[in-house]
């Protein structure tokens, strides 16, 4: 639950990005406005400028990250299991790690 919860602060940024834009705007009032052939037309031009290759390159390197941090922390969470024989210290370890997880 609390990896949901990080992806999802770190997804924040871009969503403010489309709120403070003025095509959220855009889109209800195509919504008013039935017109199917300038809602296609419009929703292209959304996704073709919210879709650009330097966006689509920074979240590919996100998730290569967030899947390299996630290896990382289960790699290390089992290595604590194989070190360590009691059980408070492991919970102690893997929470120390979760929180350093959260801080990338």
């Amino acid at each position: 639950m609390s990896q949901i919860q990080a992806m999802a602060e770190d997804a924040q940024p871009l969503l403010s990005v489309f709120r403070d834009s003025s095509l959220l705007k855009e889109v209800e009032d195509d919504c008013e406005n039935v017109n199917l052939l300038d809602l296609m037309l419009h929703c292209r031009k959304v996704h073709s400028s919210i879709l650009t290759p330097e966006n689509t390159e920074l979240i590919q390197k996100s998730i290569y990250t967030l899947v390299y941090t996630l290896k990382n922390v289960e790699s290390i969470s089992s290595d604590i299991l194989g070190f360590t024989g009691d059980e408070a210290t492991r919970k102690n370890l893997k929470l120390l790690i979760k929180s350093l997880s959260r801080l990338l």
